[in-house]
């Protein structure tokens, strides 16, 4: 075999990496939805960054979830 890494090593390179790259994601979208709590929803600004900020923090929680149910099943 001419691998550079194990199967192994390269998994749990590519799981933290998008692990990592999903929560982060995750968190800063939710803090700026927090953050947008106080403004005026009646505002079409305000209110397509709540609904943008509401699908980063879908598709961090799925990347985070995604990883973890890789290698917890």
């Amino acid at each position: 075999m001419n691998d550079l890494v194990s199967n192994t090593a390269f998994v749990w390179f590519m799981s933290l990496f998008t692990g990592l790259v999903a929560g982060t994601w995750f968190v800063y979208d939710a803090l700026k939805l927090y953050w947008l709590r106080k403004e005026d929803g009646t505002n079409p600004t305000i209110h397509d960054k709540r609904f943008g900020y509401s699908i980063g923090v879908v598709i961090g929680a799925i990347g985070v979830l995604g990883v973890l149910k890789y290698h917890l099943a």
